[in-house]
């Protein structure tokens, strides 16, 4: 691998064949960071910018500093002509609306592109689907009052050049759009020479979220499909939308897979009785109870963690369904019941 790695204060610099990047981690909320990359290359571009609050406003601009001090680069904000955003996740794009980024180019895939355009609607709309898994899951004991998670954003259509992107488009100095739906309907890679810019497909530590079809989400089988694509990329370096560096983007697709499968084997094994979501989801995570602890997950509610958990596991039954695993054997005051097949 012919890339350079160097870190100072935080701030770690990729150089490889004369482009150089930059990672700098902006905390969204308490132990939880989204990496915000600077490309220098011959146009100056950031990929993704964090969320929209004052922690992570202060992150960026000391990372900013360290880049020019310790780094001995010389360049401002206003010269960053290109945002790409990897998906449509306020953790991703709320500091769009900080008058600093404004004017500049913004690409996101056209199936995300309505997070940014109309997030207030979008937010809500993820609530009432939300409040309906949870009941359609028989989850009485969740408090839907408390599922929410409100942030602020709101940008004007003229603050931003806002171009829809979609797979194998090149921007930018040549570099190369992969539409890789899992995380997000419209998540995407990035290629830029050696590097390639996972956004939330593929994490170092953690196992991306995943939702359903039936919630607005882009289902298990468009993720498993995109870590195959992604995995006969040629980047050499697999560079995250939070945690650390993925040095073989191979080797992480194939764990990641290993765990998708596995977990499908085992909501088989847990559903050899009729279930109905909350009752499979309360038994697969008091197996893993290790899975429910992550370091975030202080800084939401109880009933929004057990939301996302009741959202993933949908996510994989919805994927048993259609592979003939596993089928709906009532539906009971709206609460569906589920088993294996035999």
């Amino acid at each position: 691998m012919e890339i350079e790695e160097t870190k100072i204060n935080g701030v770690i610099r990729y150089t490889s064949k004369g482009i150089k990047v930059y990672r700098i981690p902006a905390e969204n909320f308490p132990n939880h960071f989204t990496n915000v990359y600077l490309i220098m290359d011959r146009e100056a571009s950031l990929v993704d910018v964090g969320i929209g609050r004052e922690k992570a406003r202060t992150d960026l601009e000391r990372g900013w500093e360290i880049i020019n001090r310790e780094f001995k680069e010389s360049i401002g904000l206003e010269e960053v002509r290109h945002i790409i955003i990897t998906h449509g996740h306020i953790d991703h794009f709320g500091m769009l609306s900080d008058q600093k980024l404004k004017g500049k180019r913004l690409y996101i895939h056209q199936l995300d592109s309505q997070q940014i355009k109309n997030f207030p609607q979008e937010s809500s709309m993820l609530m009432e689907r939300t409040g309906k898994l949870v009941k359609t899951a028989g989850c009485s004991s969740i408090d839907g009052e408390k599922l929410s998670f409100r942030i602020q954003f709101s940008i004007e259509p003229a603050d931003y050049d806002l171009i829809e992107v979609k797979d194998e488009d090149k921007i930018v100095n040549g570099y190369t759009v992969y539409h890789t739906p899992g995380h997000s309907l419209g998540e995407i890679c990035l290629g830029v020479g050696d590097f390639l810019f996972l956004g939330d497909l593929i994490l170092s530590v953690t196992t991306p979220h995943q939702s359903p079809k039936s919630e607005g989400g882009a289902g298990l089988e468009a993720y498993l499909d995109s870590l195959k694509k992604v995995a006969q990329l040629p980047a050499e370096l697999g560079l995250p939308g939070h945690e650390d560096t993925v040095y073989s983007v191979k080797a992480r697709v194939e764990e990641l897979e290993g765990f998708h499968y596995q977990r499908l084997e085992e909501l088989v094994e847990l559903c050899q009785r009729e279930k109905n979501l909350a009752q499979l989801t309360r038994e697969y995570y008091e197996k893993h109870p290790e899975l429910m602890e992550t370091p975030y997950a202080e800084a939401l509610s109880e009933e929004y963690n057990r939301a996302l958990a009741l959202d993933e596991i949908k996510a994989h039954v919805e994927y048993l369904l259609e592979n003939n695993r596993m089928v709906i054997t009532r539906i009971k005051d709206g609460v569906v019941s589920y088993q294996s097949r035999q």
